[in-house]
């Protein structure tokens, strides 16, 4: 059963081992997808004072997951965005390949022009679709159609949309903070997992037990920066010194996880971690 919600916290310095900007899109491109592939709700960016690239990271994961009849409305041309062609395309539901639109469909617009008597929206076809409500022009809406001709449609809250519907981006101005941010009001923290080599390995029973306890919480999965781990960065953020176990941070989560125990090589990249982790964890939600 999957989770309430799954939620992935990444370090602002994930891009550090790229030597150039087409490479760190391509890393970030890499993320956004395999999030869309494994049903991400939410990807928080927590703040690594080693390297801040928040703003792009963000700008390139929210370019990803925007349909692409959007794109030029949202994010004006910029230098960051240069390598945007090589992100992978998502073709999550809310990404329509056709222009073809049918009534009761839903769909991702942007309001494009407003009036006291209501707004019409870019829905990705020739026609704005009209919308019998007063919103602000440039706002970001999920619809679903009404009628064709002409072209109207309704916003829909996104409890009402069945299908998966994309992720959003948070920043966190550090890991600890990241960890307290939750995605609905409740008063449990939620089920936390950490991905370390020093994680416990995953076997048949530990994959069932994760199962049990994640259909009905907000599932944090953690990753560290591809320089250092989470514990030495949470170590950094406390201020308790270099003589720390590595193994102490183990108290801050639920489970900490090895997914690639006896590796074949020196270093897992942080795109592949997400990849293996998120893989691992959908059969325990499954």
């Amino acid at each position: 059963m999957k989770p309430r919600s799954l939620s992935l916290l990444l370090p602002s310095s994930l891009a550090i081992d790229a030597s150039d900007l087409r490479s760190k899109t391509a890393k970030i491109g890499q993320i956004a997808r395999a999030a869309s592939v494994f049903r991400a709700d939410r990807i928080v960016i927590y703040r690594d004072p080693d390297l801040d690239e928040t703003e792009l990271i963000e700008r390139i994961l929210n370019y990803a997951e925007t349909p692409q009849y959007l794109r030029k409305l949202l994010f004006p041309l910029a230098g960051d965005l240069r390598y945007a062609g090589t992100i992978p395309p998502l073709r999550t539901p809310h990404h329509p390949d056709a222009e073809k639109i049918e009534i009761g469909d839903i769909r991702v617009g942007v309001v494009v022009r407003v009036h006291e008597n209501g707004s019409w929206a870019d829905i990705g076809s020739k026609r704005s679709a009209f919308l019998n409500v007063s919103m602000q022009k440039g706002e970001r809406v999920n619809v679903r159609i009404t009628s064709k001709k002409p072209l109207k449609a309704v916003p829909v809250d996104d409890d009402e949309i069945a299908g998966y519907w994309g992720y959003s981006v948070a920043r966190a101005g550090s890991l600890s903070g990241a960890l307290t941010l939750t995605p609905t009001p409740t008063p449990a923290h939620g089920l936390r997992i950490a991905t370390s080599r020093y994680g416990e390995s995953i076997d048949a029973d530990l994959l069932r037990k994760i199962g049990a306890e994640s259909g009905s919480e907000d599932v944090l999965v953690v990753f560290g920066a591809p320089h250092k781990g989470i514990s030495e960065i949470m170590d950094e953020e406390k201020r308790e010194g270099k003589g720390k176990s590595e193994k102490s941070f183990i108290a801050e989560f639920d489970y900490t996880l090895n997914v690639l125990p006896d590796q074949g090589t020196a270093t897992v990249r942080l795109e592949e971690a997400v990849v293996a982790t998120l893989a691992i964890l959908n059969l325990a939600f499954h």
